[in-house]
């Protein structure tokens, strides 16, 4: 038998799940993340779940980790001293960026994203290459050596490389990173043409500048962590999660940590997904609360939505990612009273140290897990398996410091901080959805995270969501979704043109090196031949335009039939995605885009036990929770709900990592895979043509 390890590192606790690929047994865990050292978090974990099953670490097949380090070094600025080298002329292009401003287009406090690398460390060098890659000035070579010796003289550990139109032509590139590896043996290096040979040199510099900024430190992490686990005698395939919801070799990652974004929110999308295909749901959202933010994704026809670009901070990065929206409000988010009196929570979270005021560690601001502790929501036992104690009395006196100050009762603030809390998703939810076309009250969510299944029903309420589903171990769904994803690569290539005039024979073959490119790269990384799947695409967008969609694009020699069917399918993606299509309007290719897959296992669902015939689930307690006024609630282990149960709620279900507030009003009934189902019988009983059925 051999085992696989997912691990999910987050700001306040780290999540395992430990999987027998024979059986689909699975064992979870959940300990304290190390903020200092996320390997100690991690090997600690490892040592607890193995442990718990009776596994021997040489057991280990597969560890997929999915990991924060990348975006806590942009927000901490713990990157590295990076240089930047550009054609001269454009060392400005990080500080112009574009003249939009994504999503803030009305805040007039907005202030750009300060650049990775200082204006003193961006210096240009005399070339230029024309947009159809023709050498117009050859390399000034002198202008390199006295670039990398200023490097040099700074201490930078790392050299970014972004010319204009290397996309076409990365001659140039090549060049100066050798002279760079001559010259400065030691450092890292980042070239723009390697990394995202595409046009745009602003978000090509950005991609080059975040990679070169977390280069050095995520390799030594990559490094130090494998380290740790070979020392404990785990000599297994070691992965790492990707944004675009694939995952990659540990080496792989150190070549490239550009490519290693929102790793664990993109598992947990991952796993719902997963979720949404067994269970037969074609639409769904995906709520990832944990104890320091909380994510949102929609997944329809059992697949994530994928866009081409993503951002780091407000830093664009050229990559394929899974759209995913981060909220700052999780478990940890602490609760304040801003200048005007109202009541405010989040961003700023209490972490893993020291936490809630309730877990006794010196944090005394109130946070959501306090005000969930202090409303009966959460026991002050069965935290995290019954490893933590709580202290209710702690709670309650960090969320009086605010009540205090507003006038209102503890309750009464307590609730309001679990409302902004539920609050926050829901724009985030509306954006996604409403704002797109898409009515929630057709869809099902999905909520998981240690913390999710505390304000899921509340949220479904609001949004008039039929089907509340909460899966089995939500606390550590994302570190299950990184042992259901395959491994991935993306290899792109500008292709600027009209869609209508492409030469066909030209994109036959480019496609053509694209499959070759990223066949090497699986190869690199293990992949047995057997186990690939190479899969193409299309960027396109109207002419125009400045943002692209991704259309899936059939093998074989490219026609002028395929030509028609990627124009159809683009009107189709335009009119779901923003609500209308121009079809009199031409529609533009920018970028040819091959993704290498190599086919991972996929463990089958383990069912619940099924109940006895008119045997209700027997609580195992009962407590004071707050309804609008207190209630004797139900308090019921999950373990015990067995297939054919319902429970009507108030009730509330507990297990090792996570706590299901079922509100009055509400039906508790298991899935067919295990997960349980809540239903708001409010609507149901308003219309007569809802359904329960899953």
């Amino acid at each position: 038998m051999t085992f696989r390890v997912g691990i999910d590192t987050g700001g306040t606790h780290t999540d395992l799940v430990l999987l027998d690929e024979e059986t689909g047994a699975v064992w979870v865990d959940k300990v304290s993340s190390t903020p200092s050292d996320p390997v100690i978090g991690v090997i600690n974990g490892i040592e607890r779940v193995l442990a718990t099953a009776g596994v021997s670490p040489a057991r280990v097949s597969t560890v997929v980790y999915g990991t924060t380090v990348m975006v806590n070094r942009i927000i901490q600025g713990d990157g590295t001293v990076s240089g930047l080298i550009t054609t001269a002329g454009f060392t400005d292009v990080l500080e112009l960026a574009r003249s939009h401003r994504a999503g803030s287009i009305y805040n007039i406090q907005w202030e750009q994203p300060i650049p990775l690398i200082p204006r003193e460390l961006r210096l240009g060098v005399r070339e230029r290459i024309d947009f159809r890659g023709h050498i117009v000035e050859p390399l000034n070579e002198a202008d390199v050596h006295h670039a990398i010796t200023a490097f040099a003289n700074r201490g930078v550990e790392s050299v970014a490389i972004c010319l204009l139109h290397s996309y076409k032509n990365d001659q140039h590139e090549q060049r100066i990173a050798a002279l760079v590896r001559e010259q400065l043996p030691a450092a890292y290096i980042s070239v723009s043409s390697d990394l995202s040979p595409t046009i745009g040199e602003y978000e090509r510099a950005s991609t080059a500048a975040v990679d070169a900024f977390v280069k050095p430190r995520l390799a030594e992490h990559f490094a130090h962590l494998e380290e740790q686990l070979r020392n404990m005698g785990i000599d297994a395939v070691l992965l790492t999660m990707q944004g675009n919801g694939g995952t990659m070799s540990f080496d792989a990652a150190r070549r490239q940590p550009i490519r290693v974004t929102n790793s664990g929110p993109v598992a947990g999308v991952i796993a719902g997904a997963a979720i949404a295909r067994n269970l037969d749901l074609p639409a769904v959202i995906t709520l990832d609360m944990g104890g320091t933010s909380t994510d949102v994704a929609l997944v329809l026809d059992g697949a994530p939505i994928e866009v081409p670009s993503d951002a780091m901070q407000g830093h664009p990065v050229q990559q394929p990612a899974i759209e995913v929206d981060p909220i700052g409000a999780g478990g940890g988010s602490i609760a304040w009273v801003d200048d005007g009196g109202a009541l405010r929570v989040g961003p700023e979270s209490a972490g893993a140290h020291p936490g809630p005021a309730a877990y006794g560690e010196g944090g005394v601001r109130p946070t959501v897990t306090d005000a969930a502790l202090a409303l009966g929501y959460l026991g002050t036992s069965a935290f995290l398996g019954g490893r933590r104690n709580l202290d209710r009395d702690a709670a309650v006196r960090a969320i009086e410091t605010v009540a205090e100050p507003l006038g209102m009762s503890m309750p009464a603030v307590a609730s309001g901080i679990m409302a902004l809390a539920a609050a926050a998703s829901l724009r985030a939810i509306r954006r996604l959805t409403i704002a797109r076309g898409h009515d929630p009250r057709d869809m099902a969510l999905i909520a998981f995270g240690g913390a999710g299944g505390l304000i899921a029903a509340a949220l479904a309420h609001e949004l008039g969501t039929p089907r509340l589903v909460i899966p089995q171990n939500p606390g550590n769904s994302s570190a299950l979704g990184l042992l259901l994803t395959d491994q991935r690569h993306d290899v792109l290539s500008s292709f600027l043109s009209l869609l209508a005039g492409s030469d066909v024979e030209a994109l036959t073959t480019a496609f053509g090196g694209l499959e070759l490119d990223c066949a090497l790269q699986l190869e690199q990384d293990n992949v047995q031949e057997d186990s690939r799947e190479i899969r193409r695409f299309v960027e396109l967008r109207y002419l125009g335009q400045t943002f692209e969609l991704i259309v899936p694009c059939p093998p074989g020699p490219i026609t002028t039939a395929i030509i028609d069917g990627l124009e159809r399918e683009f009107h189709r993606q335009h009119e779901g995605r923003y609500g209308h299509a121009s079809h009199s309007d031409p529609i533009e290719l920018v970028n040819l885009r091959v993704t290498g897959i190599g086919k991972t296992y996929s463990p089958l669902p383990v069912a619940l036990a099924r109940a006895e015939d008119g045997v209700a689930p027997m609580p195992t307690t009962t407590r004071s929770a707050f309804f609008s006024t207190w209630l004797n609630v139900p308090v019921f282990a999950r373990a015990a709900i067995r297939q054919g149960d319902s429970i009507t709620g108030p009730a509330i279900i507990e297990e090792s990592g996570s706590t299901i507030v079922v509100p009055p009003g509400h039906l508790l009934e298991p899935a067919d895979d295990g997960s349980l189902v809540i239903y708001d019988l409010a609507p149901a009983l308003a219309s007569s043509t809802s359904s329960r059925s899953v």
